[in-house]
């Protein structure tokens, strides 16, 4: 992969294989590959008062919890911005939040700008459309989210991608409902996902390549609370807690035209800095071959009245 992206760099327009790495780099390096980006804006929870927890009313179910937090409405809007080898930003919206007896559903827009530091080059340009469904399950009051033929569309230096993205998670997305206190463990989660693009050389309609993973998958496992602390974030100083966990990021098989390619996988030590009262995660850190990159949050925005 490494060799393939730097190959990217020469001054003529790279092979249509070698752009599709290049650009599959940045999207998967980002985190944006099929079910980061619902993960990322379920890393949230209602305030602590929406869940009950002394010995005679138990949490929320997570699912509850999620679909009834404030900022779960239509017109929400949380931007991000990354730093590091790998400068990106992200804006996520949500739409047509509706309410079902199980759950809730939404349209989950996001719009994304990501480059590798190394490439000195214009960023890959990715737009997503999502129709996640969040459901919980009755029998083990696991959460479950899937979105289905979500609309995937790219844009990097030499060429764009165009074509669709499924993914199905289960297991506890977010921090609704949870008890986060210093010394708690928090189970993880766990999504499959897919994606089918066809490669187009910019300015022109003709497919010059196409790219399919098949078996892509995201792997949080336990997380840990640690002690409250008062953080400088963008928003101002506030009072957060770091919550540390370990994700596995694979694309499992990857054909890119004709050829299958195996990538090896990503293994990334997380902080989440959640902030009770915001009832946000506000900073992420991402550790990965002794370097740390931070994402975040610099808006988050909530209009119109709650469904």
């Amino acid at each position: 992969m490494t060799s393939a992206i730097r190959a990217s760099t020469a001054h003529t327009p790279p092979s249509p294989r070698r752009a599709t790495l290049a650009v599959l780099a940045c999207l998967g390096l980002a985190g944006l590959l099929p079910g980061a980006a619902p993960q990322a804006l379920a890393q949230a929870a209602a305030p602590e008062e929406a869940a009950p927890t002394s010995a005679m009313s138990p949490p929320l179910p997570a699912t509850a919890a999620l679909c009834e937090a404030p900022w779960f409405r239509s017109g929400s809007r949380v931007q991000m911005e990354g730093d590091g080898e790998l400068p990106m930003s992200i804006t996520m919206t949500l739409r047509d939040v509706m309410r079902t007896a199980r759950g809730c559903s939404a349209q989950l827009e996001v719009r994304s700008k990501s480059a590798l530091a190394a490439l000195m080059g214009p960023p890959v340009v990715m737009d997503q459309v999502h129709e996640i469904n969040i459901d919980r399950n009755a029998a083990t009051m696991r959460t479950r989210i899937d979105s289905r033929n979500a609309v995937i569309n790219a844009r990097g230096r030499y060429a764009r991608m165009f074509g669709e993205a499924s993914f199905t998670g289960s297991g506890v997305f977010n921090y609704a409902g949870q008890e986060i206190k210093e010394g708690v463990m928090l189970d993880g989660e766990t999504f499959q996902s897919s994606v089918s693009l066809k490669v187009y050389p910019l300015g022109a309609d003709e497919v010059v390549g196409t790219l399919e993973a098949q078996r892509a998958s995201i792997i949080v496992g336990s997380r840990h609370v640690g002690r409250k602390q008062m953080l400088n974030t963008v928003m101002g100083r506030k009072e957060c807690m770091p919550i540390t966990y370990e994700k596995r990021t694979s694309l499992g098989p990857l054909r890119v035209g004709d050829e299958i390619l195996h990538v090896e996988p990503s293994v990334l030590h997380v902080t989440d800095w959640y902030c009770p009262a915001e009832a946000f995660v506000l900073r992420t850190e991402i550790r990965q071959n002794n370097k740390v990159q931070r994402v975040d949050v610099t808006a988050l925005e909530m209009e119109g009245p709650a469904q």
